[in-house]
């Protein structure tokens, strides 16, 4: 009867301490995630890009490496446009006329910083800015009907700043100790100075692009301190 004593006292001792060690267990989320998205929507030309492009489709992607509130993004995308009017083409041996009414394809790569100002009820808000590498080129079909056409490529330095607000859909099944999944949709606004007027005249000006944009990735495991 002693020992059944001793041996339940123990137990309880055992249990006691188990529960006490789990409540002083403390996990810190990790600061690191990653993401990868995808938006269509439509890219508008202004200033002079403006008067000798349409507005067009425009669809981008990105890569998103997130530390606590900040990221950095590498995004690039492209956007087809009608030509309102006729272009002339000079190269050094040749010339020729980029025709109104054919497609012209405007594409850029680029980094990115930003970071979620507003965090709440699942929805963020973040601004960003960065650099990149711009161009603009005659669509497939037009570069194949002209060798002078299938040459042309006008490229620049862009500028990019712009934002966007995302709906973060819950994990139900979050567990800070281990990698969960990152799901979202949201708008996106990315206002865009290049300088391609260097190369041609009257190709001053800037892009305003809009997307929809859907979003998937997961974050670190956290550190059980």
């Amino acid at each position: 009867m002693h020992s059944k004593i001793v041996t339940l006292i123990l137990a309880i001792s055992l249990l006691s301490g188990s529960v006490s060690a789990q409540q002083n267990v403390h996990v810190e989320p990790s600061p690191w995630a990653f993401s990868w998205g995808a938006g269509m929507g439509t890219m508008i030309p202004a200033g002079s890009l403006g008067n000798n492009f349409k507005t067009g489709f425009a669809v981008d992607t990105e890569l998103n490496i997130y530390y606590n509130k900040m990221f950095f993004m590498i995004n690039g995308g492209f956007s087809s446009n009608t030509l309102l009017r006729n272009i002339p083409v000079e190269m050094v041996n040749d010339e020729s006329t980029w025709p109104k009414g054919s497609n012209a394809l405007h594409a850029f790569i680029g980094g990115n910083i930003g970071i979620n100002i507003l965090e709440a009820d699942n929805i963020s808000f973040y601004p960003f800015t960065g650099i990149g590498y711009g161009f603009i080129e005659p669509n497939l079909k037009t570069a194949n009907s002209d060798p002078v056409l299938s040459a042309l490529k006008i490229n620049s330095l862009v500028w990019n700043a712009g934002f966007g607000v995302d709906y973060n859909f819950p994990d139900k099944d979050y567990d800070p100790t281990g990698i969960n999944r990152i799901l979202k949709v949201g708008l996106r606004y990315q206002f865009q100075k290049p300088d391609y007027e260097g190369d041609v005249a009257g190709f001053g000006g800037s892009t305003h692009w809009f997307t929809l944009r859907f979003v998937i990735g997961s974050s670190m495991p956290g550190r059980v301190i």
